[in-house]
């Protein structure tokens, strides 16, 4: 939050958000654990931050291609896939899992979806920006640390459906998420870190001296 306010948050305002969303989820979920437990208010907490998170970073996924597609012939028709595939998504989970609605197998399965899915397209955000003339090395970087975000929720919210709650393979699987995280979060730092270094701000303009009567 800190680097992105030193003035790359007007390019990335989806990321500034997530990161204020992170933290605000962070504090909320710590206080409510410590003051009810893992209650079934606790789960649901849990799951609507997750939920909203990954939503956050699916849509930063989509405004990043389309900012990569700009002033190319094929950015109206771009536009116009994108905005399928975020319609597609918004809808697919109501449809595709027989999970009883809002329970804690559906939020699971959805936000599997949706960081498969936004792992997918950053895949197809690198092919497009590595084939740019002008390469963007703040855009790649910050692609960069969100592929690691979401490929490494997609993966173990995956392994999670497939190992028995509170067991040793799905805290395991919880750690490689957690950790994955981290990565994301420190080559974001590093990348702000270093735009923030070369775009010093201006200095203040120097008043014109004063003469005495």
């Amino acid at each position: 939050i800190v680097f992105l306010l030193r003035g790359s948050f007007r390019r990335y305002p989806l990321l500034l958000l997530y990161c204020v969303l992170q933290l605000a989820a962070t504090v909320s979920e710590e206080y409510v654990f410590r003051v009810h437990g893992q209650t079934n208010f606790f789960r649901r907490l849990y799951w609507t931050d997750e939920v909203t998170l990954d939503l956050v970073l699916f849509f930063m996924v989509i405004t990043l291609i389309y900012r990569a597609v700009e002033g190319s012939p094929v950015r109206i028709a771009m536009g116009r896939l994108l905005g399928a595939v975020v319609a597609i998504v918004l809808v697919v989970p109501f449809v595709l899992f027989s999970a009883r609605r809002f329970s804690t197998a559906w939020f699971n399965g959805t936000s599997q979806l949706l960081n498969f899915g936004a792992a997918i397209m950053n895949l197809g955000l690198w092919t497009a920006l590595i084939g740019t003339k002008k390469r963007d090395p703040l855009l790649l970087t910050v692609s960069a640390g969100l592929g690691v975000a979401v490929t490494g929720a997609a993966i173990a919210y995956g392994l999670r459906r497939f190992t028995p709650p509170t067991s040793t393979p799905q805290q395991l699987a919880n750690l490689f998420k957690t950790l994955t995280y981290l990565a994301s979060v420190a080559i974001w730092c590093w990348a702000f870190r270093s735009a923030a270094k070369k775009n010093p701000a201006p200095p203040a303009p120097v008043g014109a001296p004063t003469v005495s009567s």
